[in-house]
C-alpha cells in the first residue's frame, strides 16, 4: 500500500467517523438543532476538520441518506426477480420496513433529505449522487409494477398514480410506529396488514367501491 493510498483510507475513515458521530446525536429530539461543533466534539475532531470533509451540515445529512438509500438498494437486490409478482413485493415491503425501522434517526435524516427545497441548496454533485441511488432504489418496484400491469394483475395507470396510495400508507405506518402512537406492536404482525391493505388497494383500486345505502347492494 502506498502512502498516498493509506492517505485516502484515512481520510475516508475519518469521514466516516463525522457520520457515525453525527448520527448518534440525531437520536435526540432535538436533532436538526445539532451544530457541526457538537459534532466535531462528539467525532473527538476539531470543527475545521469537519470541513475539509463536507461542504456543511446539510452536506452531513445528505451523506447519510445517500449511505442508507445504498443500504436500502443492497437490500432490494437481495430479493429473487424471478418470483410471482405478489410474493416479490411482499419482500420489497419487508426490506423498506426493516430498514426504516432500524434506526429512527436515519429514517428522520432520510425524509428530511427527501424535500425539494432542501435538496435545492446542495452542490451539484451531491444532489446527483442522491438523484442516482434514488433512481437506482425505485427501479426494481417500478419494473415489478410494469410487469404486474402487463400481466393484469394492477390497473393500467402511471406509475407514479399508482404508487401514490401505497407510498402514502407505507410511510404513515412508519411514522405511527416511531411516534409511539400505536405503543408496543409486534411490527411483523403490523407488516403483515399493511402489505395485505396495500396490495389490496393496488390490485382494487380501478373498481367501484359498493354504497351500502344503494338498493341494489344486497
Amino acid at each position: 500500500m502506498t502512502v498516498q493510498d493509506r492517505k485516502t483510507r484515512e481520510f475516508e475513515r475519518r469521514g466516516q467517523e463525522i457520520l457515525d458521530a453525527a448520527l448518534a446525536l440525531f437520536q435526540s429530539d432535538a436533532w436538526e438543532a445539532v451544530t457541526v461543533d457538537q459534532i466535531a466534539q462528539r467525532a473527538e475532531v476539531a470543527k475545521g476538520t469537519i470541513y475539509k470533509h463536507f461542504a456543511s451540515k446539510d452536506e452531513i445529512y445528505a451523506r447519510l441518506a445517500i449511505a442508507f438509500q445504498r443500504e436500502t438498494l443492497a437490500s432490494l437486490r437481495t430479493v429473487n426477480p424471478a418470483l410471482p409478482i405478489q410474493q416479490r413485493f411482499r419482500h420489497y415491503m419487508r426490506c423498506a420496513w426493516e430498514l426504516h425501522l432500524s434506526s429512527q434517526a436515519m429514517h428522520r435524516v432520510f425524509l428530511y433529505c427527501s424535500r425539494a427545497e432542501f435538496r435545492a441548496g446542495l452542490p451539484l454533485q451531491v444532489l446527483a449522487e442522491m438523484q442516482n441511488v434514488d433512481h437506482a432504489v425505485a427501479m426494481p418496484l417500478e419494473s415489478m409494477l410494469a410487469q404486474g400491469i402487463e400481466q393484469g394483475l394492477f390497473p393500467r395507470k402511471p406509475l407514479a398514480v399508482l404508487l401514490f396510495g401505497a407510498r402514502s400508507a407505507f410511510w404513515g405506518a412508519i411514522q405511527m410506529v416511531w411516534s409511539g402512537y400505536l405503543g408496543k406492536v409486534d411490527r411483523d404482525d403490523y407488516l403483515e396488514q399493511l402489505t395485505n391493505f396495500v396490495l389490496a388497494g393496488l390490485v382494487y383500486q380501478d373498481r367501484p367501491i359498493p354504497d351500502r345505502n344503494s338498493p341494489d347492494v344486497a
